[in-house]
């Protein structure tokens, strides 16, 4: 027997798609992005406080453990969106029926979209079905919960947590405001450092950022760091000098990409890090494009690609 390989479009076909009213299915496209609440009616909003309470209230019998409204409930439940779980809800269901996965997964939908609201200031944009309503955040950007769990339930993702991993870099990290982290550098330009090694860096640090006592947790220990091959590092002071851009390209192993690292430190030390692919043997270009963002030039595929990426993600 065959193994059945689920996707995300797959799970959307078989377990939602044939729940959407007839107006919805003939027009998927235009629903997507109409305001279903343009009266700013308050008891849909309502509505979907709701079924995120509901999830909360069977949480501990169908996810087994408990959820909050805050970040740590959002990393909870991607914890339990287990590869058993959902083989075992999608074996108790019958496809077009609303079984235990849909309405799991329309429940979570709503839970994080709250927990964006409640912890982050997000607003929701209502849309037709309630489920796929999404969330703006307060810089403007967009997040689609129900997306996000379908995808996260797909084969290809459901042991990556990474329904944890979107909620980090687009909610998280994006919400963050580091005009009141410490100045680590009064510096407007900081050179490069050649042929890097681990000490070399760790000197330099000390040389020209004597305020940032420790690269801090995650950043790559010293085997992982000679590891890399750096061929140089550049520092781009941002934020006022409260938040340091580290970049550097990694050169390409085996018959895969080589990438560009760009390693976001504050005073507390290391924060997060971006990763572009880019050819090999063709180097990277970054500089500071304002106050916030850093432009970063590679080449992709035989043709120059620009990215512009910031603490709070791509931009």
């Amino acid at each position: 027997m065959t193994d059945v390989r689920h996707t995300a479009e797959s799970l959307f076909a078989q377990y939602f798609w044939p729940l959407y009213p007839p107006d919805v299915r003939a027009d998927y496209e235009r629903f997507r992005d109409l305001d279903a609440n343009p009266a700013k009616n308050p008891a849909l909003p309502a509505a979907l406080a709701e079924a995120a309470e509901m999830l909360v209230q069977n949480a501990p019998a169908l996810l087994g453990t408990a959820l909050t409204f805050d970040d740590a409930g959002v990393t909870a439940l991607a914890a339990a969106l287990t590869r058993a779980r959902r083989d075992a809800w999608i074996a108790s269901d019958v496809a077009g029926e609303p079984g235990t996965l849909f309405n799991t997964v329309v429940h979570a939908a709503a839970f994080v979209g709250e927990v964006a609201v409640r912890a982050h200031g997000a607003t929701w944009e209502l849309r037709r079905p309630l489920w796929e309503s999404r969330v703006k955040r307060r810089n403007g950007g967009l997040v689609a919960p129900f997306s996000w769990l379908l995808k996260s339930l797909a084969d290809e993702s459901i042991d990556e947590g990474t329904l944890a991993w979107r909620w980090g870099v687009h909610v998280v990290i994006a919400d963050r405001d580091p005009s009141a982290w410490p100045v680590i550098t009064e510096a407007k330009r900081l050179p490069s450092l050649k042929t890097p090694t681990y000490d070399l860096l760790v000197k330099y640090l000390h040389q020209h950022l004597p305020t940032l006592r420790d690269v801090g947790e995650g950043f790559p220990s010293a085997a992982e760091f000679t590891a890399k091959r750096y061929v140089s590092l550049g520092f781009e002071p941002l934020h006022g000098g409260r938040v340091l851009a580290l970049h550097g390209q990694v050169p390409a192993l085996d018959d895969g990409p080589s990438t560009v690292e760009v390693m976001w430190l504050g005073a507390h030390g290391y924060d997060h890090a971006d990763v572009l692919p880019c050819d090999r043997d063709v180097p990277h270009f970054a500089r500071a494009l304002n106050a916030e963002t850093l432009e970063v030039s590679v080449g992709w595929k035989g043709r120059p690609v620009t990215h512009r990426v910031s603490l709070r993600g791509h931009v």
